[in-house]
């Protein structure tokens, strides 16, 4: 095994004038288990695709160690019409191929025995022989069964199947190809707790190197050896070892570090400066205090001396490497609006039934929301959440049964696939929300939207700059119900701390679907849905609001 996977050096990125990032160097070896974080839009992603030969970067290189097997896990589905047969099946590899091949060749030969269709047949069939082929059915079996997995039928198509079960399916792929390295972007997104589980599991076996762009505190507690992170203020990597919690306090005492070496420098340099003017003064006033001749011969001296201290002060301070006032990028700022809330019930669905990719996944559904109830939604991947939550929200019809909404409710998705239009960032948040442009762009900047952003297509966006745009338009709307399914997704730590803080601030209602036991704890919860099996459950919460 070697000791580097993958060197990287001087690796550069700009797109027009804007750089992303600059002078990345690092290696990662068997066993790293790295974490690469940072605020939303800084180029996370942009960087696992430079790696992974998807984007070239602006300058440097990338290097792979000879028959080093690259994995690369991405934050989106490539094509939401593949089946999950074939889509799961791709992941073999040249395994795939060939047997394909054999089995096309195999029908020929039933009308076409020649020598040539012989000999190719041989040829694919000693390959794939060599290939262990007729091992290929049995690693199928044990990925879909690791990964729990094995009720999708192999002709559904990925775009019928939930977000959890589609991460769960790009992950099986990704793991059949046997990769020495793992670049995985937000590999947490849509799994439930048992998946989010078996990967830290898995991850901790892994005898490679991990490279992953997460959000999920906890995973990166349980997972990450260091963490990478580009921080928005520098185009440079910063490092630190250990998780989450060991970065969050480095990182807290280099900032104060820093602060004080910077205060530390100013009264230094404004004690230069005075010096400076002292000495200026000096000069001139020895010059002028005397006409006697040989008392003005020795003041000039003296102010000779004077003016050479001074210049001597001057080029003291150009020559010096001065630290820069250190930089805090903008924060986010949310509030939801402070108004009562009562405890009668405010939403409400009765005997509902759903069926999601051919499965039935809510029958005779009943449940009562009230007035300030903050709900936790549990359950597998694929068991029922976002549906549920979808039915709520009146974006989509259940099968039977009725739903009553008392006051307006806003939901924020659990994916953002129908917002990748050409609609710009102002075009979208004014039609959403009916307000002057002015009072548009003194909002849009309250979530870090600035002038340079608003002609910028919905398409464009980083997945955490969509996701901040959603949370503008819901906190800015009239609702006092939240659905939220998985709002951690794709947003980075310090946005995740004022939107948990604002949370729990929140009088309104609040139902949410989330892995993110870190998150759900902050936020604080009363009641706890179990949806499974098509019912909902209420559970024991074990905690209060």
């Amino acid at each position: 095994m070697p000791a580097a996977f993958l060197k990287v050096e001087s690796l550069s990125k700009s797109y027009d004038s804007e750089l992303l990032f600059a002078d990345v160097e690092f290696v990662v070896g068997p066993g790293d288990r790295i974490g690469l974080v940072g605020p939303n839009g800084v180029g996370k992603s942009t960087l696992l695709r430079c790696l992974t030969g998807q984007e070239r970067p602006s300058s440097g290189r990338v290097t792979l160690a000879p028959h080093t097997e690259p994995g690369f896990f991405a934050q989106q589905v490539p094509d939401p019409q593949a089946r999950v047969g074939e889509f799961l099946a791709e992941g073999l590899g040249e395994v795939h191929e060939l047997g394909r091949r054999l089995e096309a060749l195999a029908a020929r030969l039933a009308t076409d025995s020649s020598a040539e269709t012989l000999a190719e047949y041989g040829e694919v069939q000693d390959r794939w022989t060599a290939s262990r082929g007729w091992l290929a059915e049995s690693r199928l079996a044990e990925v879909r069964d690791r990964l729990d997995i094995g009720h999708l039928p192999d002709d559904t198509p990925l775009a019928r199947v939930s977000g959890g079960e589609q991460a769960r399916l790009m992950l099986g792929r990704l793991l059949l190809r046997r990769p020495d390295i793992l670049v995985l972007d937000e590999p947490t997104n849509h799994l439930d707790a048992a998946g989010v589980r078996w990967l830290a599991a898995y991850l901790a076996d892994f005898p490679g190197g991990v490279l992953m762009v997460t959000h999920d505190r906890a995973f990166l507690d349980r997972v990450a050896t260091r963490v990478f992170e580009l921080d928005g203020v520098s185009t440079r990597i910063q490092t630190y070892e250990g998780g989450y919690t060991a970065y969050r306090a480095e990182k807290a005492r280099r900032w104060q570090s820093l602060l004080l070496d910077y205060e530390a420098q100013e009264k230094y340099r404004r004690r230069l400066e005075a010096d400076i003017d002292q000495t200026r003064e000096q000069s001139l006033s020895t010059e002028l205090a005397t006409r006697n001749d040989h008392w003005r011969r020795i003041a000039k001296k003296v102010a000779k001396k004077a003016k050479a201290r001074q210049k001597r002060l001057e080029r003291q301070i150009q020559s010096m490497a001065w630290i820069a006032e250190p930089q805090s990028r903008p924060a986010l700022a949310l509030a939801f609006p402070g108004e009562a809330t009562s405890d009668s019930v405010v939403l409400a669905a009765k005997g509902v039934c759903a069926a999601f990719a051919g499965r039935t996944v809510l029958d005779r559904v009943d449940v009562e929301v009230r007035g300030g109830d903050r709900i936790l939604v549990t359950g597998q991947n694929g068991a029922g959440k976002t549906t549920l939550l979808r039915i709520l929200a009146g974006l989509a019809e259940p099968d039977e049964g009725s739903v009553l909404a008392e006051q307006a409710v806003a939901v924020l998705p659990q994916t953002h696939d129908l917002l990748r239009t050409a609609q710009t960032v102002f075009e979208y948040f004014r039609s959403r929300v009916p307000v002057y442009p002015d009072d548009a762009e003194r909002l849009l900047a309250g979530y870090l939207f600035g002038p340079d952003d608003w002609a910028a297509r919905l398409r464009d966006l980083s997945a955490g700059e969509l996701r901040r745009l959603l949370l503008a338009v819901i906190v800015n709307s009239p609702a006092r119900v939240l659905l939220l399914d998985e709002p951690t997704n794709y947003l980075d730590f310090d946005s995740l701390d004022v939107i948990e803080q604002a949370l729990r601030e929140f009088s309104g209602t609040v139902v949410m679907v989330t892995h993110d036991t870190y998150f759900a704890e902050r936020v604080g919860y009363s009641r706890v849905w179990e949806v499974r099996d098509g019912s909902v459950r209420e559970a024991e919460s074990g905690q209060s609001a």
